[in-house]
Parts: C-alpha cells; structure tokens; sequence
C-alpha cells in the first residue's frame, strides 16, 4: 500500500483534472438527466441514473480528499528536500566567529 502511495503522490496534476472534468463536465449531465422533468425516461433509467449519480458525488469528495491529502504530502516532500545537503548539524560553527580576523571586516571594505 505505501509503495503504490509514493508512486500516485507524483501524479497531483492528472487527478486534479480527472476530478475537474467530474465536476464541469459529468456532473452537470448527470445531474440534467436526474432532475429534468420535461423527459420521459423509464423507472429503470431513472434508477440507473440515481446510482450515477450517487457515485458522481461520492467520487467529487472523494477526489476532493484525495488531492488534498496529496498535496499536503507534496508539500512535506518539497520541504524535507531542503535539509538535503545538511549533512551535520551538529558541525556548525556558534557565535564564536567575533575572534576570527577572516570575518571581522568586510572583505571589500578600504
């Protein structure tokens, strides 16, 4: 699970717009066909198109979640990276540079 996690995390920007064409595109149609009621369309459409819609809604909040949730670890990622090249932090130097003659005067200073 956390293999397959790592891989789709790279993927924000196709599942963002896999989840807009739900929206602007799917679920507008879908919802037409559910509550238009100028059409006359049969029991067993009416119910299939419930169904429909039903998972039209349950995959906007939950791709809304999923996008979210990615973004955030793209977000931790992206951040981590920084601390890449600190190799010891222990290594760096304190306040105790006011002794040394390299940074007591600017080095273009007359």
């Amino acid at each position: 699970m956390l293999v397959c996690v790592v891989y789709v995390v790279d993927q924000v920007p196709e599942l963002a717009g896999f989840w807009l064409l739900t929206l602007l595109v799917q679920s507008p149609f879908v919802f037409f066909l559910l509550f238009n009621e100028a059409a006359i369309i049969t029991p067993l459409e009416r119910a299939v198109t419930v169904v429909m819609a039903t998972f039209v809604l349950f995959e906007s909040i939950v791709g809304y979640a999923a996008i979210r949730a990615m973004i955030k670890s793209q977000m931790n990622k992206f951040h981590l990276q920084q601390f890449k090249n600190v190799k010891h932090m222990d290594e760096l130097p304190d306040n105790d540079l006011a002794g040394s003659d390299v940074h007591r005067r600017h080095p273009h200073a007359a």
